[in-house]
């Protein structure tokens, strides 16, 4: 037997070793691709390439705040098309559809467009959206990139927010419609202010793989020197004879930025694209720092005691509004939530009579 004891010690501290090494070597590997890009970057990490477009610099890629801007406004604006898209779809997985066939071809179809790759996206936007529907989306545009990217991080979103909803605790939602709540008043009032923790994590890392990625941006967005602009100009080529900037117009962005320095290498200095690239690795990393600490905040056990008891008393309050009659209790009551509820199952069993005389304040 100790024998047999030491032999297993001895393997599980092998193991425990090899898992340990396996992990350093992964963070050292990110730690040595940061640091390579930030010692290449250092030359061209100045105020004036950071904070000023392109087409304001006496050459080209001496400036990147057209692409950073460029690249925040595609982001916000296909996780804005793709949020309401993913948020209905995990709605109806989880609290409206059975299981079933229909609900497992769903699955099955998120699936293969979540591990689909994003140069299959990027062609697919650049036949369809770019090439097909130019006069209504203007070719390289910011539509063409924004519908493209929603397409490739709604999967993501959606598994997000699904996880959040599978999480919400199921008795919340039966002392809802113990209270007499519908459906849609318990997913409003309930399961969904539940969950917002998980929404918005889902959300954010929606945002950040929009900001980081490469190949659809650069078939559907195109890219441009200039800083975006708000006007409306008269184009016949268009469905309207109008086109509507920046929604129509070219938009510059930080992976293209990238792609555009080694492009063109031999008149843009090589520390301009490490630069472009740190800014881009630093922007994924807030994100996914927000990311982080939303999470832990929704999350969060006896850790974090002031988020559990915000949750506890929105969802409390949520419920109120949706079992409580719109109507003021009367002066001198006890205070009580759900008093109301209360007084209309009285009426309801005593009869219209009790109900005047309860108003009255008589017997």
């Amino acid at each position: 037997m100790p024998v047999i004891s030491r032999k297993r010690r001895a393997t599980e501290h092998f193991v425990k070793f090899l898992c340990l090494a396996a992990a350093v070597t992964g963070s050292l590997m990110l730690f040595f691709i940061v640091g390579s890009v930030f010692l290449g970057a250092i030359p061209s990490l100045t105020p004036y390439f950071l904070f000023t477009p392109e087409s304001a610099t006496p050459r080209i890629g001496m400036g990147i705040l057209n692409a950073i801007v460029g690249t925040m406004i595609l982001s916000v604006t296909a996780t804005l098309l793709a949020v309401p898209l993913a948020l209905g779809t995990s709605v109806y997985l989880q609290r409206y559809a059975r299981p079933g066939r229909l609900v497992g071809t769903i699955r099955f179809f998120i699936e293969v467009l979540s591990g689909t790759p994003s140069i299959v996206i990027g062609m697919f936007g650049f036949l369809v959206f770019v090439y097909y529907m130019k006069s209504v989306t203007g070719g390289f545009s910011l539509m063409s990139g924004s519908v493209a990217l929603s397409i490739l991080i709604m999967p993501v979103i959606e598994r997000a927010i699904e996880d959040a909803i599978m999480r919400v605790d199921l008795s919340l939602e039966e002392g809802s419609y113990a209270l007499g709540a519908t459906k849609y008043q318990t997913i409003r009032g309930i399961t969904l202010p539940v969950a917002m923790s998980g929404i918005l994590t889902g959300t954010i890392l929606g945002f950040g793989r929009a900001a980081e990625e490469s190949a659809v941006v650069i078939l559907t967005a195109g890219y441009t020197q200039f800083m975006p602009e708000l006007a409306v100009k008269s184009n016949p080529a268009f469905v309207f004879g109008v086109k509507v900037y920046p929604v129509q117009d070219l938009v510059a962005s930080l992976p293209y930025a990238v792609y555009h320095a080694y492009e063109n290498s031999n008149v843009i200095p090589l520390s301009n694209g490490f630069a472009a690239a740190f800014v881009l690795i630093c922007v994924v990393l807030i994100i996914n720092i927000a990311a982080r600490v939303v999470l832990h905040l929704g999350f969060a056990g006896s850790g974090a005691p002031i988020s559990a008891r915000l949750r506890s008393a929105l969802s409390m309050r949520r419920i109120d509004r949706v079992v409580e009659p719109d109507r003021s209790p009367r002066e001198g009551a006890a205070a009580c939530p759900f008093r109301e509820l209360d007084l209309e199952e009285t009426r309801h069993v005593s009869g219209p009579s009790n109900t005047q005389g309860d108003r009255r304040g008589g017997p």
